[in-house]
C-alpha cells in the first residue's frame, strides 16, 4: 500500500477531481449570485388598444413611460397592435407574456376620475390584462407576472397620485368608500394562455426528461465501455478474442439499446404513471425522445473514443453544462453571458425547446421544434458518423494486424528452410 501511494500517478484522479469540482463551483455560482436576479433580452408583448385621441391617449403615455423607463436590454418589449396576435406569439413561445391596455382604458379614466371628483357612487377600478405564458417553466412565470404587474401597479399608483393632486387642489374629499378605488384605480387581472391543465409539473416535465437522457448518454457510454471491454479480456484469455471493431459495434449497438429502453420507460413513467399533460400526440413525443437519447450517447461515445481514458474530464463538464445552459430550470434570459454563449451550441437547449413544443405548444414548428429539429437531427448525424468511421479505422487496423500476425509465422518457416538447406549443403 506504502509503494502505491508514493506513485504520483496515483494520485491524478485525487487532484484532478478536486480541481475540475473547483472549476465547476466558479463556473455554476455565478448563475445564484446576486439578491435580484439578472435578466437579459426577457422577452414581453405589450398591447395597446386604447381608442382615446392623441392627447388623452392614457395608453400610449403608459408605453412612452415604459420604454423611457427602459434601462439597458433587461426585457425586450415587443409592442403588438392586437391582443390576437399577442396570443399567436405567446401560443407560439415567442414571449413569457402580455400586458393589453384596453381600447375603454382612456375613457374609462376620465369617467372614473370624474365619479371620484363629483362624489357619485358606483365607480369602479379600471381593468389591465396580463397574459401569461405557463410553459416557459416557474421562474419564467415567475418573472413576467412580477414584471407586468409591477408596470399596472406603477400605472395605478401614477393616476392616483394625480387625482389625489386635483381633489386637494380643488379641497374636495374623498368619501370613506371611495377610498381604495382612489388609491387602486387601475388594476390588472391574469389569465394563462395556454390553458393547460394543473399537472403540468410547474413547467419542468421537459427539463426533466432532457436531464435523463443527459445522464443516460453520460452513463451509458462509460459503463458499456467498461463492462464490454471487462469480457474481452475473459474471452481473449479463454482462447476467443474479440476484435476492437466487433466490440466498438457492439457497444454501439448497447447504447442504441439503451436509448429505446431509457425512452420506453420514461414515456411509461411519465404518461402512464404521474399523468403529466401533453398538447402532441405520444407518438411524436417518442420519436423525438428517441432522438435526444441516441444524441447523447453517441456525443459521450464520440468524446471517449477521441480521449479514451481521459474522457470523462470531458464529459463531466460538458454534461453538467449543458443542463444549466438548457434553459430548462433557468431561463436563459436570466443566466450569465458564459452560459448563453454555450447554450447556442450545445443539443441540450434545442432538446428542451423542442420538448416544450411538444408538450404545451401542441407541437408547433414555429413554437421551438422546427430549430430543434434542425440542429439535433445535424448533431445526431454527425455524432454518429464519427462513431461509424472510428468502426471503420479499427476494422482496417484489426485487419493489418492479423495480416502481420500472419506473415510472421510464414516468414519464420521460409527462413528454417533456407538455413535446412544450407545445413545440407
Amino acid at each position: 500500500m506504502k509503494k502505491l501511494l508514493k506513485v504520483k500517478f496515483a494520485w491524478f484522479p485525487v487532484w484532478s477531481t478536486a480541481v475540475l469540482m473547483l472549476c465547476m463551483i466558479c463556473v455554476y455560482l455565478p448563475v445564484f449570485s446576486g439578491s435580484t436576479q439578472k435578466l437579459t433580452d426577457f422577452p414581453l408583448i405589450v398591447v395597446n388598444e386604447d381608442q382615446g385621441i392623441p392627447s388623452m391617449n392614457l395608453g400610449q403615455k403608459m408605453m412612452d413611460n415604459l420604454v423611457e423607463r427602459q434601462n439597458g436590454h433587461s426585457f425586450k418589449w415587443t409592442i403588438e397592435s392586437s391582443k390576437e396576435k399577442a396570443l399567436e406569439e405567446i401560443k407560439n413561445n415567442k414571449a413569457y407574456g402580455a400586458l393589453v391596455i384596453p381600447s375603454n382604458y382612456s375613457a374609462s379614466l376620465a369617467q372614473l376620475q370624474k365619479t371620484l371628483m363629483t362624489g357619485e357612487a358606483g365607480g369602479k377600478a379600471v381593468n389591465l390584462e396580463v397574459l401569461l405564458n405557463e410553459g416557459g417553466g416557474q421562474m419564467a412565470t415567475s418573472v413576467a407576472s412580477n414584471a407586468l404587474g409591477t408596470v399596472a401597479t406603477s400605472a395605478s399608483t401614477g393616476i392616483s397620485n394625480e387625482i389625489k393632486a386635483s381633489m386637494m387642489k380643488q379641497g374636495i374629499q374623498v368619501s370613506p368608500q371611495a377610498t381604495s378605488l382612489l388609491d387602486a384605480p387601475v388594476q390588472a387581472t391574469t389569465a394563462n394562455v395556454l390553458g393547460l391543465p394543473a399537472n403540468v409539473n410547474k413547467g419542468m416535465t421537459p427539463f426533466m426528461i432532457v436531464l435523463i437522457s443527459s445522464i443516460s448518454g453520460l452513463m451509458g457510454a462509460n459503463m458499456i465501455h467498461g463492462y464490454l471491454g471487462k469480457i474481452a479480456e475473459g474471452m481473449a484469455r479463454k482462447g476467443h478474442p474479440l476484435s476492437s471493431a466487433k466490440l466498438l459495434l457492439t457497444e454501439l449497438l448497447m447504447g442504441m439499446i439503451l436509448a429505446v429502453l431509457v425512452t420506453s420507460a420514461l414515456l411509461t413513467f411519465v404518461f402512464g404513471i404521474f399523468g403529466s399533460a401533453h398538447t402532441a400526440s405520444i407518438w411524436r413525443i417518442y420519436l423525438f425522445m428517441l432522438l435526444c437519447c441516441l444524441t447523447m450517447y453517441f456525443l459521450f461515445k464520440m468524446i471517449s473514443l477521441f480521449l479514451g481514458k481521459w474522457g470523462m474530464l470531458a464529459m463531466f463538464p460538458i454534461n453538467i453544462l449543458g443542463i444549466f445552459a438548457s434553459g430548462g430550470a433557468i431561463p436563459l434570459t436570466t443566466l450569465p453571458d458564459f452560459h448563453r454563449v454555450f447554450s447556442s451550441f450545445l443539443p441540450t437547449r434545442y432538446m428542451v425547446d423542442g420538448m416544450r413544443a411538444l408538450f404545451y405548444y401542441h407541437g408547433h414548428m414555429q413554437a421551438g421544434l422546427g430549430t430543434a429539429l434542425k440542429y439535433i437531427v445535424t448533431y445526431f448525424i454527425m455524432f454518429l458518423f464519427v462513431c461509424a468511421a472510428m468502426v471503420i479505422m479499427a476494422h482496417h487496423k484489426d485487419k493489418k494486424g492479423k495480416s502481420k500476425q500472419e506473415g510472421e509465422p510464414q516468414q519464420g518457416a521460409s527462413h528454417g528452410q533456407e538455413m535446412g538447406l544450407l545445413a545440407a549443403e
